[in-house]
């Protein structure tokens, strides 16, 4: 590494939260002592309105745009006017989020464990927004990685409970059907559902992103403070912009800070301003200046740039004498207020800040002030940034397991299973995952797959369970290549289950029809079913497995399966019955028939026989109010999952439903 470069440090103090009510009283006095500042700090002063050369409202000796025509008092200054203030009385009318969650909402990047603060409110302070074509699948899982420390889906974020949510803008269309990149990409989908799929022919530009943004309050309640968007070959210091905006000031450490306003500070667009397609690959924008640029998008967008936001920057170079003209005659105090509120602060990092810089290549030309650098183009490379920075991942939400198993040491050949440390089959929500396969062979399941593991991620977060779906485990069959794909179902319960107390199993093609039935109330019922009573249930019973009526053996496409010594081994010795790896029609179904009929194993299993509507229900034999239906046909499934989703559709909505659906 060359000597004169200095090695990157990352700046003090990221992570931590500065209240705004400090900068409100320090500001506050800066106005009383000097109100010059408040000129210099891009806001109202005559004739012009200020924009600096870095942080934007038009600051005198600004150069006038080629659209611009400042030497000539606007024709229609008065309409300029009422236009303005129609937008103040909009605001004062309209009901806008509060600046920041309350703080029994709220938490930070990296909470202290004893002060964990749940936000459930759907009100974020930061709203991330990643676009990205289909097909960059390691670029998406390094981002969840670098990014929000998402490394793997086993104990998955259920829900964005901090005060951060994020969220995959897929654009261009999905991958072609029937191929191995389709099949990736539905299979990510069902395992970390944060990818929102856009229309085909809906491109990625500052209108269509922002759009979407405020769509999300009236399709899902969701709003925010904060826009952060980059595209998916931009790599961004999350945390360092988090820390930035949360304090106040972007650039605290360098030569060239900008003080947020403190009376709107929402009021705001950060980025490049350049009218080329840089523009579009980062920028940040406050939910006042977003609600501001889609209002007005008729009289901005006759800018020449396609970027809504550089469009809007000129539209306001333009309009700086008129609006000047328009809030003159009124008092300083009020004409203050009403720039203060309507006219955005625009960050321009088109000059010499190097706060955000092209990827040229090198490492070692990235320095602490680089909060965001685009055109990176290899995964390596993106990762070398993640590791030079020392980026510090920002939480999105909390595990859902909050009190895990003990940690078990393995069995010798003649220990006695003792039974787990609890012998509370009240099984705790936080510590229940329904797991399920997310594997697609080919194209069969390739319609109704997403589906189906969406009927089931819904019923995990009604009940406040886990969802975990898995492909790897499955993908992997092809590396050993000496046994059937299925088996990869084993390998996905090998890994899960040490993660929670139960784990119930779910084949792909099995749908859950009465999202009503809880687990918890299941176990009851299975307590009371047990023949040697309640607490023989709660002391010996590790494997819940049905045998449907006229079935020569178990059906392993929905059972339940608890953490203890018994369970694992179970699981390790049932990866040893290479006679099963590729006997069909069977594999590890046969295997695990063979495997539990063993006197040992039978005392840790409750065989549910002859039973049809537990858990674990036929479509023929469908009744109504049974849990899940398991189609398992001969064929392709597809099909009739497809009519199985329906039919759930059909029972949410509160209408009757025969085996006759199902069909």
């Amino acid at each position: 590494m060359p000597v004169d470069l200095p090695l990157y440090k990352p700046e003090p103090g990221v992570g931590s939260k500065r209240p705004r009510s400090n900068k409100r009283l320090i500001f506050g006095l800066a106005l009383v002592g000097a109100f010059l500042l408040f000129y210099l700090n891009i806001r109202v002063s005559s004739p012009q309105i200020s924009i600096t050369q870095e942080t934007t409202i038009v600051s005198p000796g600004t150069s006038p745009t080629p659209h611009s025509n400042v030497d000539e008092p606007s024709k229609d200054t008065t309409s300029l006017h009422n236009s303005f203030l129609e937008d103040e009385d909009d605001n004062e009318d309209a009901i806008d989020p509060p600046l920041t969650v309350d703080q029994d909402e709220q938490t930070e990047a990296m909470p202290d464990k004893s002060e964990i603060r749940i936000n459930n409110s759907k009100h974020y302070t930061y709203l991330v927004v990643i676009g990205s074509p289909a097909q960059y699948m390691s670029r998406r899982r390094l981002i969840r990685d670098k990014y929000f420390g998402l490394k793997d889906n086993l104990l998955p974020c259920m829900q964005h409970d901090t005060d951060v949510y994020y969220k995959f803008w897929i654009h261009g269309g999905p991958p072609a059907s029937d191929t191995p990149t389709r099949r990736e990409y539905e299979a990510e989908k069902m395992e970390w559902n944060d990818l929102v799929q856009m229309p085909p022919k809906t491109q990625f530009n500052q209108l269509n992103i922002i759009q979407w943004a405020d769509d999300l309050f009236k399709e899902e309640g969701i709003t925010y403070e904060y826009l952060i968007v980059q595209d998916i070959h931009t790599f961004v210091r999350l945390s360092t912009l988090r820390h930035e905006l949360d304090a106040g000031v972007i650039g605290e450490n360098t030569e060239s800070p900008e003080t947020l306003s403190t009376e709107a500070p929402l009021n705001l667009v950060w980025g490049t301003f350049s009218g080329q397609p840089i523009d579009q690959s980062a920028f940040v924008v406050g939910s006042t200046a977003a609600k501001l640029a889609l209002k007005k998008q008729t009289e901005i967008q006759i800018g020449s740039s396609k970027a809504l936001l550089t469009n809007m920057y000129n539209y306001f170079l333009k309009h700086d004498n008129s609006l000047e003209k328009a809030v003159e005659s009124m008092l300083p105090e009020a004409a203050a207020e009403i720039k203060e509120k309507v006219v955005p602060m625009f960050v321009a990092e088109d000059r010499e800040t190097h706060r955000f810089v092209r990827w040229e290549n090198n490492i070692e030309s990235i320095s602490s002030k680089n909060n965001v650098v685009t055109h990176v183009y290899q995964d390596s490379e993106f990762a070398e940034l993640a590791a030079w920075t020392s980026i510090e991942p920002v939480l999105v939400c909390h595990p859902r397991r909050q009190n895990p198993p003990p940690p078990m040491d393995p069995l010798d050949d003649d220990e006695t299973v003792t039974a787990p440390v609890s012998n509370k089959v009240a099984i705790r929500t936080q510590s229940t995952a329904i797991v399920t396969s997310s594997f697609i062979y080919d194209a069969c399941m390739e319609p109704s797959a997403t589906m189906a593991a969406m009927n089931k991620r819904d019923y995990a977060l009604r009940h406040g369970y886990s969802f975990v779906a898995r492909s790897a485990e499955f993908a992997q069959q092809a590396i050993r290549k000496d046994r059937k794909t299925v088996w990869g179902k084993i390998d996905v319960i090998e890994k899960v289950l040490p993660k929670y107390e139960w784990i119930l199993w779910m084949d792909m093609d099995a749908v859950i029809l009465n999202q009503d039935r809880t687990l918890e109330a299941l176990f009851e019922e299975l307590q009371e079913r047990y023949p040697d009573g309640k607490e023989a249930f709660d002391r010996d019973v590790d494997l819940i497995v049905a045998r449907p009526s006229g079935d020569p053996m178990i059906n392993a496409g929905v059972f339940l399966m608890r953490y203890s010594p018994w369970s694992m081994q179970f699981l390790r010795d049932l990866q040893g019955i290479v006679e099963w790896y590729n006997k069909g029609s069977s594999y590890e179904q046969g295997a695990m028939w063979d495997l539990l009929r063993k006197p040992e194993n039978l005392k840790r299993t409750f065989l549910l026989d002859k039973d049809n509507h537990t858990f674990n229900t036929f479509p023929s034999r469908y009744k109504a109010g049974d849990f899940i239906v398991h189609f398992a046909p001969d064929k392709c499934p597809n099909d009739a999952t497809l009519s199985g989703l329906r039919a759930a559709d059909k029972i949410k909505k509160g209408e009757t439903v025969t085996a006759a659906d199902l069909k």
